[in-house]
């Protein structure tokens, strides 16, 4: 999903499918992880960027804030991340 509002462009980015068992539909795709990537455009050319990964919970609370406060829906991301973004984990 893609967020956009006057300061900043959310997107973010399936990451870890999971499947998991369902009783009545047998077996379903979850996602329990998403890349998010911050987009801050620049009038100069060069947009600064921020990403973090980020849990199911945190990214359907995010969502619904962002909405709340006026951002609007402007793509939907089903993909996974496009962009060469590796985690770093220590």
């Amino acid at each position: 999903m893609q967020l956009t509002n006057q300061v900043c462009i959310v997107d973010f980015f399936p990451e870890a499918f999971i499947a998991e068992a369902d009783e009545v539909k047998g077996m379903k795709v979850v996602v329990k992880r998403f890349i998010k990537r911050v987009t801050f455009p620049s009038d100069y050319g060069k947009d600064q960027q921020s990403w973090s990964v980020v849990t199911a919970s945190t990214y359907a609370n995010e969502v619904a804030e962002r909405i709340a406060h006026g951002a609007e829906v402007t793509a939907f991301n089903t993909e996974k991340c496009p962009d060469s973004y590796t985690p770093c984990f220590c």
